[in-house]
């Protein structure tokens, strides 16, 4: 498990920085009136709940698979509901400029939908091969 986890942090991070220094730059050269203030701070959210996300999956029993579902389902409310709480923040914060941000903050959102939805189903993999190991040989599945 501690492998894997390793993978998913390498991984995680990798996709961050190729994906939030990538539409930075798209927004630079190609989109430069959309460029907001704080651009920083949506990847870097992101960031961090990608990491809790993986934190919590891997305190996940592998004897549960329920468990593993209701901790994916509970990511996904918890993130809804703070993204919420910053697309609030960032409108008080600055009216002029909360379309473009929120736009650049739901691409995000997608491409990070996309992406823990991966890591779910590579670890719902994992939970089926570590339990089918545990049968003896004459009860695995054969793949």
């Amino acid at each position: 498990m501690k492998k894997l986890t390793r993978y998913f942090l390498i991984l995680h991070t990798t996709m961050i920085l190729i994906t939030g220094f990538g539409i930075w730059l798209i927004l630079k050269h190609f989109f430069p009136e959309v460029q907001v203030k704080g651009y920083i701070f949506i990847p870097l959210f992101f960031y961090v709940m990608g990491l809790i996300f993986i934190y919590l999956f891997n305190r996940t029993p592998l004897d549960k698979p329920a468990a593993a579902v209701n901790t994916y389902m509970l990511m996904r409310v918890i993130k809804i509901f703070v993204s919420f709480v910053i697309l609030l923040f960032y409108w008080i914060y600055d009216k002029d400029h909360i379309r473009s941000f929120a736009i650049i903050f739901i691409i995000f959102y997608l491409i990070n939908l996309l992406w823990e939805t991966n890591i779910y189903f590579w670890m719902e993999k994992y939970i089926k091969y570590k339990k089918d190991q545990k049968k003896p040989p004459r009860e695995r599945i054969d793949q």
